[in-house]
C-alpha cells in the first residue's frame, strides 16, 4: 500500500509538473511568437509616438510617400513604404525590431536619405499592417526581404545599389537575408544594429531576464513555431547564416545591452569568412539599439564612412 501510495504522488506530481510546464510554454509563445491584430496597432502607435522625436515625425509627415505591396513565398500579403530620393541610384531597405513597426525606422529613414538614398520601409509578417500573426524572428523574413529586393529591381528605371540595415530583430532579418544563396548581385552592403546571433539563444535570455521563465523553455516553445510558423526558434541561427555571407558587414551594438548580449555581436563576428571586410563598433554605455539617439551625428558619420569605402566608390 505504501508503494502504490508512493508512486500515486509520484504521479501527480511528475503531471502536475508536465501541465505547468504546457502552460508556462504556452504563454511563452503567446506572448514572444504569436501577435494580435490589437497588439500590432498598439505597436504601430507605439512606434509613432516613442520612436520618435517631433521633428523627425514631422519630417516624415511631410514626404510624399508610396506604399508598396507584395505577396510572400507561402502567400502572405506584405506591406512596405517607399520613399524616392530624386534620381538616386541607391536603396536602402530597412527593418525594425520585435513587436514595432516600420514607423520605429522613421529616425534612420531620414539618416539615409540625407545620405542620398532612396528608403524602404517594409513591415515585418506579423507587424504593423503586414498581414500575419506569427512573429518570424528574422528567419521567415529573410525570404521577404528577398521579394522585397526583387520588387525594388523591378519597379526602378534606374538600376540600384542596394544596401539593407536593421535593428534588433530587424537586424537579425538583414543578416540572414544577406546570407541567402539567391541575393542579388546589386545589394552591396549590411547593416546590423543590436542583432542576435540566434533566435532561441535570444529568446531564452528573455524568458529568464524579462519573463522569469525557466530559458529551456524556448525548446518547448520552438516546437510550437514548427507546427505554427514552419521554423524552429532553433533553426534561426543568424550566426550560422552569416558565415554565408560575401558583402562587406557593418555591425553597431551597445555594451550596456540589456535585451541583446553585446557578446552575440561577437559571436557573429566571429562567424563571418575572414576575407570579408567587416566592421564592428562597441558603443560605450549604451542599452538596446541606443547608439543612434545617444550620438546622432557620430552614428550617421559611422555608416556615411562605411557606405563610401563599400557602396559609393563602386568597390
Amino acid at each position: 500500500m505504501r508503494a502504490k501510495k508512493i508512486l500515486k504522488v509520484a504521479g501527480l506530481t511528475l503531471g502536475g509538473l508536465v501541465a505547468s510546464l504546457a502552460v508556462s510554454s504556452l504563454v511563452s509563445y503567446q506572448m514572444g511568437i504569436r501577435n494580435s491584430d490589437s497588439r500590432k496597432r498598439r505597436a504601430v502607435r507605439d512606434a509613432r509616438d516613442k520612436d520618435n522625436t517631433p521633428d523627425s515625425y514631422k519630417w516624415y509627415t511631410q514626404l510624399v510617400k508610396q506604399t508598396w505591396f507584395i505577396r510572400a513565398e507561402d502567400g502572405i500579403h506584405l506591406a512596405a513604404t517607399y520613399l524616392a530620393n530624386e534620381n538616386s541610384d541607391k536603396t536602402v531597405i530597412l527593418a525594425h525590431g520585435y513587436h514595432h513597426a516600420h514607423e520605429q525606422m522613421i529616425p534612420y529613414a531620414k539618416l539615409f536619405r540625407d545620405l542620398g538614398y532612396n528608403v524602404l520601409m517594409p513591415d515585418a509578417r506579423g507587424h504593423g499592417i503586414s498581414d500575419g500573426n506569427i512573429v518570424g524572428f528574422g528567419w521567415l523574413d529573410r525570404r521577404d526581404y528577398i521579394k522585397w529586393i526583387a520588387e525594388i529591381n523591378s519597379r526602378s528605371k534606374t538600376p540600384q545599389k542596394i544596401v539593407l540595415f536593421g535593428i534588433s530583430m530587424g537586424a537579425a532579418t538583414v543578416l540572414a537575408t544577406a546570407g541567402e544563396s539567391d541575393l542579388p548581385d546589386n545589394v552591396k552592403a549590411v547593416i546590423e544594429d543590436s542583432g542576435f546571433s540566434s533566435a532561441q539563444k535570444e529568446f531564452s535570455y528573455r524568458l529568464g531576464h524579462y519573463y522569469f521563465m525557466p530559458p529551456f523553455l524556448s525548446t518547448f516553445v520552438s516546437l510550437m513555431t514548427r507546427l505554427t510558423g514552419g521554423y524552429s526558434l532553433k533553426e534561426a541561427d543568424i550566426a550560422h547564416q552569416a558565415a554565408n555571407i560575401t558583402i562587406p558587414v557593418l555591425m553597431i551594438h551597445g555594451d550596456a545591452d540589456r535585451y541583446v548580449p553585446v557578446e552575440m555581436m561577437a559571436e557573429i563576428k566571429s562567424a563571418l569568412a575572414k576575407q570579408i571586410p567587416s566592421e564592428s563598433v562597441e558603443v560605450p554605455g549604451v542599452d538596446h539599439v541606443g547608439s543612434q539617439s545617444n550620438d546622432p551625428q557620430k552614428y550617421q558619420q559611422t555608416i556615411a564612412n562605411f557606405l563610401k569605402q563599400w557602396v559609393e566608390t563602386g568597390k
